[in-house]
């Protein structure tokens, strides 16, 4: 399972959510983008099916810039963390369709079960149902 982490590098709150999914996902399956270019170039590439997205946006600005893209996040798992929750940052933040949104002054532990879960999630879904079926035995399943 890979997480798509973006931050932009004045955001003081980058690092301690970095720290989150840190704890939660082996850093090679972390690809973290501090520029809205690189990310939106990152956007562009495929994209596996078992990808989490986390944006810690810093401005209502950077949101209106994402929210162009929001066709390449359709149906993906998203956690959204907005600069604030001024109603308009709210409404345009929802239009990316996420899963879950807090706002930057959060303590993220709120992020750490929901990254958890759907971490836990993605991996269930992303298992073959070949590699835990067994030989056909009437009246007996196997999970070998």
């Amino acid at each position: 399972m890979n997480v798509i982490f973006y931050s932009a590098p004045e955001v003081s709150q980058g690092e301690k959510l970095q720290r989150v999914i840190d704890v939660l996902v082996p850093k090679d399956d972390v690809e973290t983008f501090r520029t809205m270019p690189s990310l939106l170039h990152r956007l562009h590439q495929p994209l596996s099916e078992a990808v989490v997205f986390v944006f810690l946006i810093s401005s209502r600005q950077e949101l209106l810039e994402l929210v162009e893209y929001q066709e390449w996040l359709r149906d993906r798992r998203l956690i959204l963390v907005l600069p604030d929750d001024d109603l308009e940052t709210v409404s345009r933040g929802h239009a990316l369709r996420p899963r879950f949104v807090t706002y930057a002054e959060s303590d993220f532990i709120d992020i750490s079960a929901v990254l958890g879960k759907m971490l836990g999630i993605a991996a269930l879904q992303s298992s073959s149902p070949a590699s835990t079926k067994g030989p056909d035995i009437p009246g007996k399943r196997s999970l070998i």
